[in-house]
């Protein structure tokens, strides 16, 4: 795990993705299935965006790599009244059987994958016709080989890419139609585009994990960009 997950994982931080819950939410008005299909929330973090899933009532079931996230989840779930399955799961490795779920989302996590491991493995969940929900980093513009090492070397990226580039790979995996989402916000004020749940001990060099993604994001603002999808089996 690299220093920025252990970082978001110590600090509880909640909508990580770029835009947070509202535009998680942007995003879900124009792709979520019909209310009380199944979906999974690969990579569920504090479980911000399956809560709001499941009061919408939906039947979500949470997967994350890393069990302190998991535990802060069921603590949200719990204190909101949900009942949302967790399990401890690399999104390579699903512990579901095929054909499960109507949709998978996915929010800043593929990136941080085996990409053509992760996405077969969503494909094998899918029902027919099921669909992956991703909100993810892309680049805006061609970026410097170096500066495209120094982000993948501290975030822990596997891949870097532009839009083209997603769909290429959603494609060649085996999707049958992969469609980008114009899922515009506007960060409301009364709705954080982050929130945290500290944990009891965070170690000074966290900070300064946090503070070094500050200055990184300012430093290539012009090339780091996200882009929004559902690809269809």
């Amino acid at each position: 795990m690299s220093k920025y997950l252990e970082m978001l994982s110590l600090f509880g931080v909640g909508g990580a993705h770029p835009g947070g819950l509202a535009f998680s939410k942007a995003v879900l008005t124009k792709a979520a299935p019909p209310p009380g299909e199944p979906i999974l929330d690969a990579g569920c973090g504090t479980g911000q965006t399956a809560a709001y899933l499941g009061h919408l009532l939906y039947p979500v079931t949470c997967v994350d790599k890393d069990p302190l996230m998991l535990e802060k989840a069921a603590k949200r779930f719990a204190a909101e009244g949900l009942t949302i399955p967790g399990y401890l799961a690399e999104l390579e490795r699903l512990p579901f059987a095929e054909n499960q779920f109507s949709a998978v989302l996915s929010e800043s996590v593929l990136t941080f994958s085996n990409l053509d491991s992760s996405l077969s493995e969503i494909l094998r969940v899918l029902k027919p016709g099921g669909m992956l929900i991703g909100i993810e980093a892309a680049l805006q513009k061609p970026m410097p080989e170096n500066a495209i090492t120094q982000i993948k070397d501290f975030y822990g990226f596997t891949v870097l890419q532009d839009e083209t580039a997603w769909k290429q790979r959603l494609l060649q995996q085996g999707f049958q139609k992969a469609d980008f989402i114009p899922a515009a916000f506007e960060n409301n004020a009364q709705e954080p585009t982050t929130e945290m749940d500290l944990s009891p001990v965070i170690q000074p060099v966290h900070y300064d994990t946090l503070t070094a993604h500050y200055e990184l994001m300012q430093t290539y603002r012009e090339y780091m960009g996200h882009c929004a999808f559902v690809a269809h089996k």
